[in-house]
């Protein structure tokens, strides 16, 4: 639900369920491990009716015996994977009694992705609250990507609300969490002749491919666009520990029937509109000139109902043309997603990358570092979290008034994000009749504070015909 892997992207997911780290949980550890920038995901509640402190407390005691109270215990035996054990129960609760201005809400927010997080030694997520001046109140939970993307983080808070029984592993059978170096000696043999067949496949691919390319005609003139002139970054992705940085965000809550509308009416549905909506945003900041065709990367969940994983997550980029026709039909970028995301699932359709995405999980992290530091960042990625069903729209309660995820990297700065080449990130969630999207600006040249970011966003709605029902910043 969350921003594109730094290290492994675009990842497939094995049918095995077992406490080993998944390729969506190793390229978020890692991003955090080898390169020192974590991914704090965040999902947030402004509710008209607050939370009493039983209620909180309640919900609190209850997630930590679900699944995100999970932690890695590193493997002992090189090349082998990472494993999740259950963590040590402490309090993760934080409610606050100073009230927070109605203008400030999203600098509460921003100050809860500062509050510490530690994937290995914890606490690996934190639920905290606090009063708003007009009598509402703001509720966040945290954790790191690697813990747990969208679709489990809804889950677990869903079950906490409703005090369904839920595991704390995906294996939760007894003895299952066990760290034994015999067990890691035997993946790490399976580790290694998965990178050998990787190689194979891989070598015959690339082959193949290239007889493809030589009998195929020409490439269309207009080629995708992820960074300008897809220059490489001109700084090393190094986290710098301790900084504050956060980007630009802008939260828009939107009329579902008006979203729905306004994809309908253009031939297209609520996801052709949210990348359409994404991409015309970097016309519209002057990262790309209007006629181009921008790479938009979309999450998609590989999760099936008793899967409990961390992260299954497989991701489609789909080519959207940015021209004044788009915003009269989406018919272009609904055929161009479905397209892609048939090929996304197709495993015998893999590229290179992919098929040698085993072989990076036994690399050196001194070879992974080097490598990752230096790739550029995805221009656009969306992600629509989907509809939220009571009782999570209000955590038990009423629905809220606006809710708000988002995975922000942190011990970033302006510099590193400004060199990284990235563009928008944006989250869509519905609940009840309203929905929310969420913006972020990883171009801090082009919108470099909250304002900016909301100007640019409003106008784009204006484009759509849509009337947002509240904004904040």
């Amino acid at each position: 639900m969350v921003a594109a892997t730094p290290i492994l992207v675009r990842t497939p997911v094995s049918d095995v369920i077992d406490n080993r780290m998944t390729f969506g949980d190793d390229a978020y550890f890692l991003g955090e491990q080898v390169l020192g920038v974590p991914l704090t995901s965040q999902h947030t509640w402004w509710l008209d009716e607050p939370l009493s402190a039983a209620q909180l407390g309640l919900m609190h005691d209850r997630m930590l015996a679900g699944p995100m109270s999970r932690l890695v215990a590193p493997a002992t035996v090189p090349q082998a994977r990472s494993r999740w054990v259950p963590a040590p129960v402490v309090d993760h609760l934080r409610v606050d009694t100073d009230v927070v201005q109605t203008r400030y809400v999203m600098r509460w927010f921003d100050d809860r992705l500062r509050d510490h997080l530690d994937p290995v030694r914890g606490p690996g997520w934190r639920l905290a609250a606090a009063p708003v001046s007009d009598g509402s109140q703001l509720v966040s939970f945290t954790t790191r990507h690697c813990i747990g993307d969208g679709s489990l983080i809804v889950r677990s808070i869903e079950a906490a609300v409703t005090g369904a029984a839920v595991p704390c592993l995906p294996d939760d059978t007894a003895g299952a969490h066990a760290v034994r170096t015999r067990d890691d000696l035997g993946d790490a043999r399976r580790q290694l002749a998965a990178a050998g067949r990787a190689i194979g496949r891989a070598v015959r691919t690339a082959r193949a491919q290239r007889k493809a390319r030589i009998a195929a005609p020409e490439a269309p003139a207009h080629e995708a666009v992820q960074t300008p002139l897809r220059s490489k970054p001109t700084l090393p992705m190094r986290g710098i520990p301790g900084s504050d940085y956060i980007p630009p965000f802008c939260v828009v809550d939107l009329s579902v029937a008006d979203w729905q509308q306004a994809a309908a009416t253009r031939g297209g549905t609520a996801n052709s509109l949210l990348m359409a909506f994404s991409a015309g945003l970097m016309v519209a900041s002057g990262r790309v000139p209007s006629g181009s065709t921008v790479s938009v990367v979309l999450p998609t969940t590989r999760r099936g109902p008793d899967d409990w994983r961390s992260n299954v997550l497989g991701s489609a980029s789909v080519p959207v043309h940015c021209t004044d026709k788009m915003y009269a039909d989406l018919g272009p970028v609904r055929a161009a997603s479905k397209a892609e995301f048939t090929r996304a699932a197709d495993p015998q359709r893999a590229d290179v990358g992919q098929q040698l995405e085993p072989l990076l999980r036994v690399l050196p992290h001194w070879l992974l570092k080097r490598v990752a530091e230096r790739m550029p960042a995805a221009l656009v990625t969306c992600s629509n979290v989907g509809r939220m069903k009571p009782p999570l729209t209000g955590l038990g309660g009423p629905p809220a008034r606006s809710m708000m995820c988002r995975g922000v990297h942190r011990n970033v700065t302006q510099e590193l994000m400004q060199s990284a080449g990235g563009g928008v990130t944006t989250w869509l969630q519905e609940f009840g009749d309203r929905m929310t999207l969420t913006v972020e600006s990883l171009q801090p040249d082009l919108i470099g504070d909250n304002g900016s970011l909301a100007r640019l966003v409003l106008l784009e709605c204006e484009r759509w015909g849509l009337t947002p029902l509240n904004i904040w910043s």
